[in-house]
């Protein structure tokens, strides 16, 4: 994308995990492969918060601010008007997928200075000559403590089977507080339903586990791909590399993934976290 500041931090957390498949996630923890852009040159940039993320209805831990407000000078503080731009990781989207959600949570830090505008966009990494595509804008009605609200939006299905970025703008409005982002998701059905499209997998044990887990189901398993958190495959096994459904996953860093385990022309989706 265009010239962005990295942002890093080195924690790591877990959060939900719904039915579709997710091809990307973050809690704001791990900020490997994020960015951002100061857009309007005022040097207030998205910065992390890294922890009360709980008090405004977000799950727990850090998460992302921009702000239209400073607190300098006192007493009185600047006004600031935003156009703040907020670059997440980089991640496939497989040929297969129909269906394309993002989801986000989104908050104003000020119950009585609540109106930050923000827009989201989506872009194809391979193609920086196409401008980005938006998904969902919005101001916000309301904010302070438990006002995180859930934001959806459809990323229409020309996205598949390309490198998907995501870009959330913060823009447009001036003199109230503070931004904040955090729970982000994108995940992807296929043209099977999820009754057919996937397996019925009782457990996956010891989770978290060190080196070798057990995936309890009576299936043969026929493969088992490993995603990272930034959507990049970093591990493919065969059935000759999996015995009486026990998994040699040694070989992979600390951290959490996501396991596609293939059987029948069937396939499940398992959060694992590697200590």
């Amino acid at each position: 994308m265009k010239n962005f500041t990295l942002l890093f931090i080195f924690i790591l957390t877990i959060h939900s995990f719904n039915a579709q498949t997710i091809a990307w996630s973050s809690d704001s923890e791990d900020l490997t492969g994020w960015g951002s852009l100061d857009n309007d040159g005022d040097t207030f940039d998205w910065g992390v918060y890294g922890s009360g993320a709980e008090s405004f209805g977000f799950n727990t831990g850090a998460l992302f601010f921009s702000e239209s407000w400073s607190s300098d000078p006192a007493p009185n503080g600047t006004p600031l008007s935003p156009d703040n731009y907020l670059f997440t990781p980089t991640f496939i989207m497989p040929a297969t997928a129909t269906s394309i959600t993002y989801k986000m949570k989104v908050a104003a830090l000020d119950a009585g200075f609540f109106a930050e505008k923000f827009a989201v966009y989506v872009y194809d990494d391979n193609d920086l000559t196409t401008p980005e595509t938006l998904i969902h804008e919005e101001t916000l009605t309301a904010g302070g403590a438990g006002s995180a609200k859930d934001i959806t939006a459809t990323i229409p299905v020309s996205f598949a089977d390309k490198t998907l970025g995501i870009i959330i703008r913060h823009f447009d409005c001036t003199d109230q507080n503070q931004l904040l982002i955090d729970d982000f998701e994108v995940s992807y059905s296929t043209s099977l339903s999820t009754e057919d499209n996937e397996l019925k997998i009782a457990s996956v044990s010891p989770n978290p586990f060190k080196d070798i887990v057990t995936i309890e189901t009576n299936t043969s398993i026929d493969g088992i791909s490993v995603i990272n958190q930034l959507g990049q495959q970093v591990l493919k096994l065969n059935k000759s590399n999996i015995f009486n459904n026990k998994v040699d996953l040694s070989s992979l860093t600390k951290g959490f993934y996501f396991m596609n385990v293939k059987a029948e022309n069937k396939t499940q989706s398992i959060k694992i976290i590697k200590e």
